[in-house]
């Protein structure tokens, strides 16, 4: 009997699963037993073909020219995909083999890699599927005991084709349509537009938005059990109108009270949900400040080189029934490795298996979630960054076995000369799974004196704080990971916000691309910890939204797409109707955008700020600041971005540089952390500094 050929994603893959079948030669470009050759792609080595493939006239982009609809789609070789692919051919062409084994990552987009590959190379020979989740040598072991027919996956298959086919469409008629048509680059794409515009939306809200002060109440109170304090609330818990606050802090000061009402109740807490990749990813970006794809390329190296996690590029927080002698060896691993104290009991079976937040093979699909294989850590040998992501893998696994923690919640209301005063606090009275995390887990408050209702209380102070209403907060990649994953909320559509709560626009292991691609097409910069879209990001949603194409900005083409490429993997949707309509909405897209009226938007996505007040020339918006255009030339107007820990947008810097004068801007921070309003002016030599009145100015801030 012949050879069998398997062809995994990734060098790193191949290795291992020569390493699980045993008694392998290591050639220059593979791995040989009497039974096996195993060999490797790079990813992806073969691509849907570009536009000038098909017709070299189609390298110009001009309007006329579009749009482009291939009636077939063809494929090409990556760029430096030639070698590798040779290699591959022979061995599929090779006498000795006899059935090809399709090991690249299970999952849409690994099935796609594999048939693109095999079509590329007119292969012929059968295929099976090796499915793997973990790559301990245990699991691959019992993968190649559940090998299926290649044909079982066709309609994975037909919608891994489908997503690409429509992507290029929309990705390479959007890009050349609006690039052509406005003389500047302008990447388009139908998971990275939908991310933009919700970056832009909330940038729209912050720069629309005018604070409001307000006022809320305090008061101390002492009772026979001891003081506590309260807080004013007459259905909200703040005043408008200075003048009232100050009337009922005077009503109530000094004045005696009653409590009205005292609880207190025990609060159940469970454990959170094992890790998905993006959950992951927030916590990381959280807590360490890392982007989505610092994580994502830890999470692979940890899942890939060190062995210690399964597949991280999951959109499921639960485990099916089966993995339980997993979880357990991994139990039995930690109480060896640095988690004793915390796992020195027997591992909880029964429990655990009837605990729907852990076990529960009814939202697992391709891959379950994020936990230790069970492979000893070498905590040494990681480098800090795959260090922090295990230890955040370990706890949450260790949590999730845990009971849950309770809290004690006092609540008491006190009546004061007909006002009421709400005091609310928690105490944690059982650790439980917060226990693996510390203290900073839980945040404490001080507790309540226990008081029975009726008493007689005393009000020892009453003052009034003055506060201002705030501006939604930017988005950082942790935010907008949320808001990718729940993209849903923003389609009115009640079907398509279903379909897209289940996995939002993007995947798990597409998104920290997403961003990156955002960043490095100019539409967004980072910045610390936050994301801010760019005048070009802004004016690119601006036409998407005048043409109109609003499917284009919105996730509901994601959510319509997604739809019926789940439709097409069960056998419910054709993939020939699907690719009628997505060429369809391409040249719909491409009509609307070619008879658009010009209305100077070139020019406002690279308009400057305003003039330099020193020399004249243009002032341009950049990453961190709003800089003279001749700078290199030695001009040292800058109005920096960041001042006293408040973003100066675009808006107010064309302000101050125009009339020299900001509106007063709320927000600004002082070195000892206290929170100030003032002007900002600019001063004849360039310097921008901060007036609390038309009197008094402060040093220089720039």
């Amino acid at each position: 009997m012949g050879k069998k050929l398997i062809i995994t994603e990734k060098p790193g893959v191949a290795q291992d699963i020569a390493r699980a079948l045993g008694k392998m030669k290591k050639k220059k470009e593979y791995w040989e037993n009497e039974d096996y050759i195993v060999t490797w792609a790079v990813g992806h080595l073969v691509t849907l073909a570009e536009p000038e493939d098909y017709d070299k006239k189609l390298k110009m982009w001009r309007l006329a020219l579009l749009p482009v609809v291939p009636d077939e789609f063809k494929l090409k070789a990556i760029e430096g995909a030639e070698e590798r692919l040779e290699v591959i051919k022979k061995l599929i062409n090779s006498k000795e083999v006899e059935v090809i084994i399709n090991a690249c990552d299970a999952g849409r987009e690994g099935e796609l890699i594999f048939r693109y590959i095999y079509e590329f190379l007119a292969g012929s020979k059968p295929v099976y599927r090796l499915w793997l989740s973990s790559m301990t040598q245990e699991a691959i072991k019992e993968a190649f005991s559940h090998l299926k027919p290649g044909d079982d996956y066709e309609l994975l298959a037909q919608a891994a084709k489908c997503r690409s086919e429509g992507d290029w469409l929309v990705g390479i008629n959007g890009t050349r349509v609006f690039t052509a048509r406005y003389k500047t680059l302008l990447s388009v794409g139908r998971v990275q537009t939908p991310t933009l515009a919700i970056l832009v939306e909330r940038e729209r809200e912050i720069e629309k938005f005018v604070p409001v002060p307000y006022w809320e109440i305090f008061a101390e109170f002492s009772s026979p059990s001891g003081s506590y304090r309260g807080k004013w609330e007459k259905k909200e818990d703040r005043v408008w109108e200075k003048e009232k606050a100050q009337s009922i802090v005077n009503k109530v000061k000094g004045q005696e009270g009653k409590v009205a009402e005292y609880k207190e109740r025990k609060v159940k807490e469970p454990h959170p949900l094992l890790y998905d990749l993006t959950e992951l990813q927030r916590d990381a970006n959280k807590l360490f400040g890392y982007s989505a794809k610092r994580t994502l390329d830890s999470a692979q190296r940890l899942y890939e080189r060190h062995k210690l996690i399964t597949y991280p590029r999951t959109n499921s927080r639960y485990l099916s029934p089966d993995l339980i002698s997993q979880v357990e060896k991994c139990w039995r691993m930690l109480a060896e490795c640095d988690f004793a104290e915390r796992v020195k009991e027997e591992f909880p079976r029964g429990k655990a298996l009837k605990d729907k937040r852990i076990f529960d093979k009814s939202k697992v699909s391709d891959h379950h979630a994020i936990i230790p294989t069970g492979e000893k850590i070498d905590w040494e040998s990681l480098s800090e960054n795959d260090r922090r992501i295990m230890n955040l893998i370990v706890k949450r696994f260790i949590a999730s076995f845990y009971p849950e923690a309770v809290w004690v919640h006092r609540s008491i209301k006190t009546v004061v000369e007909d006002e009421k005063f709400v005091s609310k606090s928690k105490v944690l009275l059982e650790a439980g799974w917060r226990a693996i995390y510390g203290k900073e887990e839980g945040e404490e408050e001080d507790f309540l004196p226990a008081v029975e209702k009726g008493t007689t209380v005393k009000t020892e102070k009453a003052w009034m704080e003055e506060k201002e209403t705030k501006a939604p907060p930017r988005y950082t990649e942790a935010t907008l990971l949320s808001a990718m994953e729940g993209a849903g909320r923003f389609v009115e559509d009640e079907e398509l916000q279903e379909i897209l709560k289940e996995g939002g626009i993007g995947t798990p292991a597409t998104r920290a691309a997403i961003i990156e691609r955002l960043i490095q097409v100019g539409y967004v910069e980072r910045s610390g910890k936050t994301l801010i879209p760019t005048p070009k990001g802004k004016e690119l949603i601006n036409l998407i939204e005048n043409i109109p194409v609003p499917e284009l900005s919105s996730p509901q083409l994601t959510g319509e797409w997604e739809k019926k490429l789940n439709q097409i993997e069960k056998g419910e949707f054709s993939r020939d109707t699907f690719m009628e309509e997505i060429r369809k909405f391409t040249v719909e897209m491409v009509e609307k955008v070619k008879s658009m009226e010009d209305r100077g938007e070139r020019e406002k996505m690279s308009m400057p700020v305003g003039n330099c007040p020193l020399c004249g020339a243009p002032v341009h918006e950049n990453r961190k600041s709003f800089s003279c255009s001749r700078w290199k030339e030695g001009c040292p107007f800058t109005i920096w971005k960041k001042i006293a820990g408040r973003f100066i947008n675009r808006q107010e810097a064309q302000k101050l540089i125009t009339t020299g004068r900001t509106d007063k801007l709320y927000g600004f921070k002082s070195r000892k952390g206290k929170k100030f309003s003032a002007y900002l002016v600019l001063q004849e030599e360039g310097k921008v500094e901060f007036e609390f009145s038309t009197r008094e100015a402060s040093s220089g801030v720039s």
